[in-house]
């Protein structure tokens, strides 16, 4: 991922995340999947998605079409 992308959607669970993910991959938007794992349980903690600036107001409105929450 490369600097100046800009956070479109995160959750706690992971598989939600991967799910926005692939409504945008349908929608012809690049995204990528940043995890933020907890310092003390690894397996848990925050995933984010992001995408390039000229997206991301497309890709949220996308997501909220979709009903991606």
């Amino acid at each position: 991922m490369t600097e100046g992308w800009i956070k479109i959607f995160s959750s706690n669970e992971e598989y939600q995340v991967k799910i926005a993910e692939d409504v945008l991959k349908q929608n012809g938007i690049e995204s990528h999947i940043v995890k933020h794992p907890d310092s003390a349980f690894p397996s848990l903690g925050e995933a984010a998605l992001y995408t390039v600036p000229e997206k991301a107001v497309r890709a949220r409105e996308v997501l909220a079409e979709n009903e991606v929450k």
